[in-house]
């Protein structure tokens, strides 16, 4: 037992002793140490984007310089990221050259392209990260949709004011757009900006729908292509709307329809039309579209045909329709029975909107609105009613009037060869001062909050509608064919 405790006692001492050593040998290090940083690599010559026309070249020559490191000890590699749809086996374009100098021959697509930088004589590496952005002659600029005397024209208005007149029948022979054209949208490419197709909408032909690489104007499809099954009868695209998701949803023989979004958005179904949004209505050809949705992506404000009521839709994937499923606030009117025929619906900013009615001694009323349709069930859904009045001036109004309104609630609106702006707030009416030279004014659209385009035969005219402007006109387009209907605006 004696031998066990001293061996015991031992060990103790030993492990006190080898403790005291290590803490006095950590005390005598007094940390002299000398750290170099490792110097980073200074850059120039080198943009954060690049945009290279089809066929053109794209040189990228970035300098690059480590200090205390030659030249001869650096590497380089260049990754070109193609995206799926353009490549299905995704294949990434790869050099390993210290400049990147070719003929740009990928399509006219927004490119990922990611430089790395290999320091071999410490085995450091580097990344930097751009954007290639391949375009065309279409990239900037405008496409302008006319009537000639009953054929469907697009022109293409290029960046430095030139107009491509029948650009679509030059690249399409002997394909016809649908008759009597009603609207284009430009389509950009799900939760990104720039516009990859358009689409042509009218009333009458083989199809009243067709939809156009906005790069070539190639033609893509019909609008029938577009329905998983189209309905048996004619489409009648009545008004149609896009929004920032890349798909189309809209009025078709008064039925509201949404282009699907529950796919990946490159699957050729993304976008596609299944049933319409079920219920017993008739939508008038009048409605406006609400994308802020707080608990959706959006809604519709539309009105039924059938019972003369403003009715709610929203766009809960497909689009679902709810009738008249909401609260009434203010007695300006009954929105769910508002006895007169409806003229236009005119959006102010998003729920708030003023419509225009014909009574049945044809008088004109102006009525003003705000439909809070951004809700869950657990969210009041809303109608207040704002204001209801005889309109002003109802002897400017006909059926060949054109709207459009900025976000200040500003309303501007057309009456043979002039264009009004209309103060709803104190009922001040002006002409702008832009004179159309007689010709009657078939189209006015905002380019921006600032700039209102007005189109009539032949032209169309940039008018500046900023404060304290009345339509100054900026510039004029001649040389378009027919009577301008619409336009889509496309910069890059």
């Amino acid at each position: 037992m004696k031998y066990r405790h001293t061996l015991r006692y031992s060990a103790f001492f030993a492990a006190i002793f080898f403790v005291l050593v290590v803490m006095n040998s950590c005390y005598k290090d007094k940390g002299n140490y000398t750290y170099r940083p490792v110097p980073s690599p200074v850059v120039s010559n080198l943009d954060s984007v690049y945009n290279v026309f089809i066929g053109d070249s794209l040189v990228i020559a970035p300098i690059i310089n480590i200090p205390g490191t030659a030249d001869s000890s650096l590497s380089y590699m260049w990754t070109i990221q193609v995206p799926p749809d353009l490549d299905p086996n995704d294949t990434d374009v790869i050099y390993h050259t210290k400049d990147i100098r070719i003929v740009f021959g990928l399509g006219p697509k927004e490119y990922g392209v990611k430089l790395t930088v290999s320091n071999g004589a410490n085995g450091m590496k580097y990344f930097y990260n751009i954007k290639v952005y391949g375009k065309t002659g279409f990239s900037s600029g405008s496409t302008v949709l006319t009537d000639d005397n009953g054929t469907t024209k697009l022109s293409f208005i290029k960046s430095n004011d030139s107009v491509q007149p029948d650009i679509f029948e030059a690249v399409n022979p002997g394909v016809a757009l649908p008759g009597n054209p009603t609207q284009i949208l430009a389509i950009p490419q799900a939760y990104q900006p720039p516009i990859v197709s358009y689409w042509v909408f009218g009333k009458t032909g083989a199809n009243t729908g067709v939809q156009i690489d906005a790069n070539t104007f190639k033609k893509m499809r019909n609008f029938s292509d577009n329905f998983f099954s189209a309905p048996d009868t004619t489409l009648d695209p009545e008004l149609m709307f896009v929004d920032p998701l890349g798909v189309i949803s809209g009025n078709v023989n008064g039925v509201l329809y949404n282009g699907t979004t529950s796919t990946y958005f490159l699957a050729p179904t993304y976008g596609m039309f299944g049933g319409g949004a079920v219920g017993d209505y008739k939508l008038s050809p009048e409605i406006a579209f609400n994308f802020t949705g707080t608990y959706g992506p959006g809604n519709y404000i539309g009105f039924d045909l059938k019972t003369r009521a403003f009715v709610r839709f929203n766009l809960y994937g497909d689009a679902n329709y709810f009738g008249t499923q909401y609260d009434v606030k203010g007695t300006d009117f009954d929105p769910k029975n508002v006895g007169m025929d409806l003229i236009h619906i005119q959006q102010i900013n998003g729920g708030e909107c003023f419509a225009y009615f014909k009574s049945e001694k044809d008088s004109l009323y102006e009525l003003e609105f705000n439909a809070d349709f951004n809700g869950s069930i657990k969210v009041p859904i809303n109608i207040t009613t704002e204001g209801n009045r005889l309109f002003a001036k109802p002897e400017l109004i006909n059926a060949d009037t054109k709207w459009t309104a900025t976000q200040n609630g500003i309303i501007y609106f057309t009456y043979q060869d002039k264009i009004y702006r209309y103060n709803p707030l104190n009922l001040d009416f002006k002409t702008l001062t832009t004179d159309f030279g007689g010709k009657q004014v078939t189209m006015i659209k905002l380019m921006d909050q600032n700039t209102l385009v007005a189109g009539v035969d032949g032209s169309i005219y940039y008018l500046d509608i900023s404060t304290g402007n009345i339509g100054t006109k900026i510039k004029e387009i001649d040389g378009l064919p027919g009577k301008v209907i619409d336009i889509a605006f496309r910069a890059q």
